[in-house]
């Protein structure tokens, strides 16, 4: 199973979402965790539960509830999924999930946040919290920013703090834009993922996002865009 990991003090789940219905699309056996403190997914769910659960959706399966990975394998075991899944996209703004399943084992690793100071401070304590500054090598982390606002932020500490990150060539950025937003809290109270109405700036991200960690061409991606894009589920 590929693993790929993104981490980060910021709101990623609806790009998760919208990739993992595009991964789906690609015919991958997909599995979402979130793992994070907010478990912000529960919001996308038309039947959440309170507690952890994995569930079916939108073609893939999805998980929450679990802050470490015996949790989640204890919960996949109880769902009969174990060893089912093609690819793995977790979602973790904590250390609890990572320092059980070091960073070295992901297949990708993505480093998430949207551009403001204080979630960027967070995002850097974190990161030292794991102890990626005591590595023999620097370790290779794709950058998402969401929102991307116009022009050029000043120079930002973690260029320095995180001076034991290798940085990836490509990065994910997602322009503030209200149809995208629009379509985010449509998906939430309708229920389902639907890529029509999204931005041509939204899309361009996804499909690169789509290139990089699924390891397809420009062309595969767009196909899975649009058979994605066709299948819209009513609850």
């Amino acid at each position: 199973m590929k693993k790929i990991i993104f981490i980060g003090v910021a709101d990623k789940t609806h790009v998760l979402l919208v990739l993992g219905r595009l991964l789906t699309a690609l015919g991958n056996k997909v599995l979402v965790v979130d793992s994070t403190v907010t478990q912000s997914i529960r919001g996308y769910l038309p039947h959440a539960y309170t507690n952890s659960a994995v569930q079916e959706f939108e073609g893939m399966d999805v998980a929450y509830g679990y802050l470490t990975p015996e949790q989640l394998e204890r919960g996949l075991a109880q769902a009969g999924t174990t060893t089912a899944y093609d690819i793995m996209l977790l979602d973790t703004d904590h250390t609890e999930f990572v320092l059980r399943h070091p960073l070295s084992q992901f297949d990708k690793r993505v480093w998430c946040w949207d551009g403001k100071r204080l979630s960027l401070e967070k995002s850097e304590e974190l990161m030292l919290h794991l102890g990626l500054q005591n590595t023999e090598a620097p370790i290779s982390f794709f950058e998402l920013l969401s929102p991307a606002l116009p022009g050029k932020l000043l120079a930002w500490r973690a260029e320095v703090q995180l001076r034991y990150i290798q940085w990836e060539d490509t990065v994910f950025r997602f322009p503030m834009d209200e149809r995208d937003a629009t379509v985010d809290l449509n998906n939430q109270y309708h229920g389902h993922i639907d890529l029509r109405g999204l931005t041509g700036a939204y899309r361009y991200a996804l499909l690169t996002m789509l290139e990089q960690l699924g390891s397809c061409d420009r062309k595969t991606a767009r196909r899975a865009w649009s058979t994605a894009r066709k299948k819209v589920r009513v609850w």
